[in-house]
């Protein structure tokens, strides 16, 4: 495995340990950036509402994550059921909900390139499905833009 293979693959795992930390950090850079309180109210509320959107579709629908990423500590040490659940993608509705609530700022276009490397890394180490991506970044990006538009 090439070196730029491999480091991919350890920020891939790594958003996947620490996904929280990471959209805080991001969070504080753009919050420092902008000055924006409009922002923050859209974050506040998009990305909540994204996370509990997905999370109850994963108790809906049961669907398994594929078997190599059940094979990873970050899932064997998890005592949530929730953890092993796969459609759709927590991570990749945050990442988009977090993009389209700065979607009428210039940070929209970097966010949203970040997002899109987030669900790439989802699938690249074979987290989630295809398929789980993609409407984990479609309902990010439909409840975060709604959280713009209509506020």
């Amino acid at each position: 495995m090439n070196k730029r293979k491999s480091y991919f693959r350890t920020f891939s795992v790594l958003i996947e340990e620490y996904s929280i930390e990471l959209f805080i950090f991001e969070a504080l850079v753009l919050v420092l950036a902008f000055h924006s309180l409009t922002s923050i109210k859209y974050m506040a509320l998009a990305i909540p509402l994204a996370i509990f959107v997905s999370e109850a579709m994963k108790l809906v629908i049961k669907e398994n994550r594929p078997p190599t990423a059940m094979e990873r500590s970050y899932f064997k040490r998890s005592g949530s059921r929730l953890k092993i659940r796969s459609f759709p993608s927590t991570h990749s509705s945050v990442a988009m909900a977090f993009a389209a609530a700065f979607y009428y700022t210039p940070a929209f276009i970097p966010l949203f390139v970040f997002a899109v490397v987030i669900m790439y890394s989802r699938v690249y180490i074979k987290s989630h499905y295809l398929r789980d991506v993609l409407a984990g970044g479609m309902i990010g990006l439909l409840i975060g833009y709604s959280v713009t538009f209509l506020l």
